[in-house]
């Protein structure tokens, strides 16, 4: 089995993307993630927004933000006791609340309950969610990803310290064929030693819609 290293943002529209299609294909690929955790709101809080977003949709995405960073608290706090596996859970049922097909929402802290009964984990993870302690673990994964990629991407795939994208990489939910070979591809080019990773300047507007 092939081990991964994803890290994600749950705020990113473009990570969920990647997430449905790496988890669809990680079955037929003998590939095992791990989530990593990087928080754009820890980061830059509300100026992580690019400028000329309309004012409605930049109080949804800073909603989203601060809601993932309680997200990726709990993620950490599975992490430390022993059920890494669970996050993949989580994430998987957090996403699908959020990035839906239609005008945009913020989630509000409900979801995030759901989403835990939705994966199977007790209401108590709730807790972990507004404890600022798992922030220090959330910075040294961020500073993991600083070390392979310079200025801090998400997502970013990476197998040990060899990159294989940053950045957005699909717009759009792919069928199980279609993204089997979208990574078959990708495995050709990362065989390639002077292939240096795939990191877009201009990532499409992401579609949820399947």
């Amino acid at each position: 089995m092939r081990s991964l290293d994803l890290y994600v943002d749950p705020a990113c529209p473009w990570t969920w993307l990647a997430v449905r299609w790496l988890t669809s294909i990680a079955p037929h690929r003998d590939l095992r993630l791990t989530f990593r955790s990087h928080s754009l709101w820890m980061r830059d809080g509300a100026t992580a927004q690019p400028p000329g977003m309309p004012e409605f949709v930049r109080a949804i995405a800073v909603a989203t933000s601060k809601e993932s960073t309680r997200v990726l608290r709990v993620f950490e706090a599975l992490r430390d006791a022993g059920h890494a596996a669970a996050i993949e859970r989580l994430y998987l049922e957090w996403g699908s609340r959020v990035f839906v097909p239609g005008p945009p929402q913020a989630p509000g802290p409900g979801v995030l309950d759901e989403a835990l009964a939705a994966a199977g984990l007790e209401r108590s993870w709730l807790a972990a969610a507004d404890d600022p302690r798992w922030d220090a673990v959330i910075e040294s994964s961020t500073a993991a990803l600083s070390a392979l990629v310079g200025t801090p991407v998400v997502p970013t795939l990476a197998a040990g310290p060899r990159v294989l994208f940053r950045g957005a990489v699909v717009s759009a939910p792919l069928p199980v064929d279609g993204g089997l070979e979208i990574w078959d591809a990708l495995e050709i080019l990362a065989a390639e030693p002077s292939f240096i990773g795939l990191s877009p300047a201009s990532p499409p507007v992401p579609s949820f819609a399947v």
